[in-house]
């Protein structure tokens, strides 16, 4: 953590002739990539920080004014972070897309293994956060659908596949899937790992197939949730995360979210806007821009809550 301890002591002072402030320079050397410093941007800024004003190029080609504020932004799971809400110890958050990314906010830059992080001062300066991540979700789903709707653009609707999926019983009639088609992220870091079908018969259709690929995600989520936690509670007494917010594709499939209930045990928490980053982007830009006060504040009158999604007990013990 060199790299944040330089970048928080000089931030009052804001010298800008250290170069390399807020540089990680102790993990570059023991890389031999020292040098690397020297090709990055010399200025490190915060989310929410103003960078300056729109070039005259940029005003013209987007139709704005000149002194329009450029506000810093940053990665997808940090803004995304901010875009559902999750910006306290203990708040739990997924991500979805072609793959899932799990953020947890945690009292301590605490790790362990099968988990990323925890980052300090991410995604805010007062927080930290352990991630966790599976590499093919999305992805996986749309492979599933793809394969059994045959060649040609002609594809099977996901409404029609979830609709079939939502007849068969929970646990696919013997069918497991092992959802690692990309290899796997966490908790068992592993490129090579492959997936699977196992206890397929010629009873088993393409309904099966689909809801045991749902399933196996949900079970892959769980982990991740599970290695996160224990992470957290290293160095600190920090609870069970019981309610998750969810952003992204997932929030489309009522089936797909019941399933991450049931199996992980939590309530997934859907905001109005499920688009997380985008949302976390307007708050940022909204703190630049002197409409609110901090990135807290502006948590508390962007974002609305939808509805919740409670595991079903007797799902559960299935």
């Amino acid at each position: 953590h060199d790299g944040w301890d330089v970048l928080e002591k000089n931030h009052e002072s804001d010298n800008d002739d250290d170069g390399n402030k807020g540089r990680p320079m102790k993990l570059y050397e023991a890389l031999g990539m020292k040098d690397l410093a020297d090709k990055l941007p010399k200025k490190t800024l915060a989310m929410g920080d103003v960078i300056g004003t729109l070039t005259e190029q940029a005003a013209s080609d987007l139709n704005l004014s000149k002194e329009t504020l450029v506000v810093q932004g940053g990665p997808d799971a940090f803004v995304g972070m901010i875009g559902l809400g999750t910006i306290r110890p203990g708040q739990l958050c997924l991500i979805t897309g072609s793959s899932h990314l799990h953020c947890l906010i945690t009292k301590q830059p605490t790790s362990a293994p099968g988990t990323w992080g925890a980052y300090r001062g991410a995604p805010l300066a007062n927080t930290c956060f352990a991630e966790g991540g599976q590499s093919s979700t999305g992805s996986l789903v749309r492979w599933v659908r793809d394969l059994v709707s045959g060649p040609g653009d002609d594809k099977i609707s996901y409404k029609v596949l979830d609709d079939e999926a939502a007849a068969i019983p929970p646990g696919s009639d013997g069918l497991v899937a092992l959802e690692t088609w990309q290899g796997s992220r966490t908790p068992h870091t592993d490129p090579l790992a492959r997936g699977a079908f196992a206890g397929l018969t010629l009873a088993h259709s393409r309904a099966h197939m689909f809801r045991s690929i749902l399933e196996a995600v949900c079970y892959g989520t769980r982990a991740c949730f599970d290695a996160l936690e224990t992470a957290a509670s290293q160095s600190s007494d920090m609870p069970k995360a019981d309610e998750v917010v969810i952003a992204g594709g997932a929030t489309r499939s009522p089936l797909w979210l019941q399933l991450h209930a049931d199996i992980t045990g939590r309530s997934f928490t859907i905001n109005e806007n499920t688009d997380g980053p985008l949302l976390g982007c307007a708050i940022l830009a909204s703190v630049g821009a002197g409409i609110h006060a901090s990135v807290d504040d502006a948590v508390e009158q962007m974002i609305r809550k939808d509805r919740k999604i409670e595991p079903r007990e007797d799902v559960r013990k299935v």
